[in-house]
């Protein structure tokens, strides 16, 4: 034999035996389908897709596929459906899953059934029986949006009272800032025809009555909202699992809790430990409260999944919101400020100073980013924050990502071009929102709100993003946002800022991936990456645009597992809580960006007494909380931070402060009044007089002008 011959030999008998290896460890083998890669710059399909130990382990002809068959391979016949990676969540309010999962989805068409009372009434039935509720059990819904109910009938009080006579009934309206309920739900949040009707809230009385009909927002539903009930250890569990059983529905094999305070993120954790997470969810801390979780959780564990969960970085809000008019703005908005303000152009969230303090602080601790910005201001300060924290030096790579990005203006693009900064756009609001945001910001910018189409043709790689609760959890319809950009009334929105079909689903698999840092085990077909997969009824290349919102999700699959439908064990592998675990507390996802969050809420407060002492100076401080942030003016500087309430507990976030000299009174005042509010836990509202605790002792004293 000669050489050329036995190397030959030796070439075919090593292939031989790894392919020999590769078919006895093969798990799954899928064909018959557009297998689309998402890979390139332009789409590729494969014959075969095979799977081993939960990543990829061949992506190709069916030829070669089926040589790595063995007697166990499941051979899955896809019958001309589609396959393709699964999908990642750019942003979305995980923790809020938790809530709705037990809750009956109520959102308007095309995400949901509630077109009109009889459907809403129907579903609900639907749910109930399903649930196999009792009598006198309450039955939740969410989602209800009275601004598509046609002819202006609304729901009331009397139609719940007729379908569920013998249930407390309450159905949270789509803004998560009200609720309609039945008389027994009325009655058990202890509201009647003697409740006034609070600063700042609405109560809807049934016509010629002081009756209340049902429907009740603001600061009139903070009472129900702070009378949820506590959950125990075995219920949090249950409820991680039904609300990544949501995403899992929606074809989301990785899932982020995007603007997370540390109580938020210790029930996640929990949650990981005991063995509940079926889908990889990263969180990231509120800015204010990063100091708090580095406490519990060190920056060195950051970035690294353990049981399908990581911290992935830092959030930071700059501004608001477009549709309800708090988003900042460099032009006024038409229809005036929310509170009937001239001129009103919004406002960011932290004083220019302070925000370029706390992406300096990011960018120092050496970790991925988040920026909440909706309008164009917001982004000039971003920017400017930005370049403040790296002085000048672009070298070192840094992972940031825009949040929303909506109101961007083309002249702000080459900037992201040039700092690698990635745009995460949410063009739902071309379908959900577009009508207030002609209203509120005129034609040229509503047509060119998330242009996804300038940002691709500039070299930018954007994700998309829903924003659940905000917006339904639906990545079909936020696909078709993309492609189509068409409001719910029907009118075209800026259609020279459409993306294709496979661009929108790099958006929302490929481009996510490297968002995350992900790139190498996730958002594409190929070999050695995760086996995280989704199958469509369809393939949204291949249909109708204006039908891509149509397209259902068949099965979804993490790491070679099929986790949606549910598999027959399910319920079997379901763990159990610890026995040492004790009484989780009440905990509120997302209710500190609320409107009006409590009692406390929407008043300006000047301090009284601070730790026993009367505060005699002519310019005391003043505070004010708002949409889960603190302000306050202490005489000489502004101190910003966020708050939540956490069972009967308010958790207030690091204190950030402007820093400027004054008095030394008033700047030995600032100072203890500051230290003080550090170790807040607690308030109690009595009228206009407003005491704040420390382990149950009263450590300050307030009142707001009648």
């Amino acid at each position: 034999m000669s050489w050329t011959q036995a190397a030959f030999f030796f070439i075919a008998f090593a292939m031989a035996t790894v392919s020999h290896a590769l078919a006895q460890q093969t798990d799954a083998i899928y064909y018959n389908g557009s297998i689309l890669t998402m890979a390139g710059e332009t789409p590729i399909y494969v014959e075969a897709l095979a799977v081993k130990g939960g990543k990829i382990a061949f992506a190709g002809g069916k030829e070669s596929a089926m040589q790595m068959k063995s007697d166990t391979t499941k051979l899955i016949d896809l019958g001309g459906k589609a396959l393709l990676p699964g999908f990642l969540d750019a942003h979305s309010h995980y923790i809020n899953s938790l809530l709705v999962a037990n809750q009956c989805k109520l959102y308007a068409p095309p995400s949901g059934p509630g077109k009109d009372i009889p459907s809403i009434l129907a579903e609900l039935k639907k749910y109930a029986e399903a649930r196999k509720i009792q009598k006198g059990d309450l039955i939740m819904g969410y989602g209800y949006d009275d601004t598509v109910m046609p002819n202006g009938r609304l729901l009331n009080r009397d139609d719940l009272d007729e379908a569920f006579p013998d249930n407390p009934v309450r159905i949270d309206h789509v803004s998560m800032h009200g609720a309609v309920m039945n008389s027994l739900a009325l009655k058990k949040y202890g509201i009647t025809a003697a409740t006034k009707t609070p600063a700042g809230g609405v109560i809807v009385r049934k016509p010629g009555t002081d009756e209340p009909w049902g429907l009740i927002m603001e600061t009139a539903f903070l009472p129900v909202v702070e009378k949820a009930e506590p959950i125990t250890p075995q219920q949090e569990i249950e409820w991680t699992r039904a609300g990544q059983m949501l995403y899992a529905a929606a074809g989301v094999t990785t899932a982020q809790e995007g603007a997370s305070h540390l109580p938020q993120i210790q029930t996640i954790r929990r949650a990981t430990e005991a063995g509940a997470n079926i889908i990889d969810v990263v969180a990231f801390p509120f800015i204010t409260d990063v100091d708090k979780v580095l406490a519990e959780v060190p920056v060195t564990q950051w970035g690294v999944y353990n049981k399908r969960f990581k911290i992935g970085g830092v959030k930071i809000p700059m501004d608001g919101s477009p549709q309800g008019r708090t988003a900042a703005f460099t032009t006024p908005y038409l229809a005036g400020g929310p509170g009937g303000e001239k001129d009103w152009k919004g406002e960011l969230t932290f004083p220019q100073d302070l925000a370029n303090k706390m992406v300096k602080k990011v960018y120092d601790m050496n970790v991925p980013m988040l920026l909440h910005c909706n309008g164009d201001a917001a982004i000039d300060g971003f920017l400017t924050a930005y370049e403040f924290a790296r002085a000048g030096d672009y070298s070192k790579p840094w992972n940031v990502t825009t949040i929303h990005t909506q109101f961007i203006r083309k002249d702000q693009i080459p900037k992201f071009v040039k700092y690698k900064v990635r745009p995460s756009f949410y063009t739902l609001h071309t379908f959900y929102f577009a009508e207030a945001h002609l209203a509120n910001r005129g034609h040229d910018q509503a047509m060119y709100i998330s242009p996804m189409r300038d940002a691709i043709d500039a070299g930018l790689r954007p994700s998309n993003h829903t924003d659940f609760v905000v917006a339904p959890l639906d990545q079909m319809m936020m696909l078709s946002s993309a492609v189509n950009r068409i409001s719910r009334d029907g009118a075209e929105i800026g259609l020279k800022q459409r993306a294709t079909a496979f661009e929108g689903l790099k958006a929302m698999t490929a481009w996510v991936a490297e968002q995350y840092g992900e790139q190498d085990t996730k958002g594409t077909l190929e070999i050695g990456k995760l086996a995280d997969l989704v199958i469509l009824d369809k393939d949204p290349l291949k249909v109708d645009p204006m039908t891509i919102k149509d397209i259902q999700v068949v099965e979804t699959i993490k790491e070679g597992v099929t986790i949606f439908p549910a598999p027959a064990d399910f319920d079997k592998s379901l763990p159990t809580a610890p026995k040492t675990a004790g009484m989780t507390r009440i905990w509120r996802a997302h209710v500190c960006d609320m409107a009006e969050v409590n009692q406390a809420a929407g008043k300006e407060w000047t301090l009284l007494s601070l730790n026993g002492k009367a505060v005699a100076s002519e310019k005391p401080p003043t505070m004010k909380f708002a949409h889960g942030k603190v302000a306050i003016f202490g005489g000489v500087n502004r101190l910003s931070g966020s708050y939540a309430l956490v069972g009967e507990s308010v958790t207030l976030g690091e204190l950030m402060s402007t820093r400027m000299a004054g008095p030394p009174s008033l700047m030995e005042l600032e100072t203890n009044f500051s230290k003080t509010m550090s170790s807040v836990d607690g308030f109690h509202v009595i009228g206009n007089d407003l005491e704040l605790l420390s382990m149950g002792s009263v450590v300050a004293k307030f009142r707001a002008a009648e």
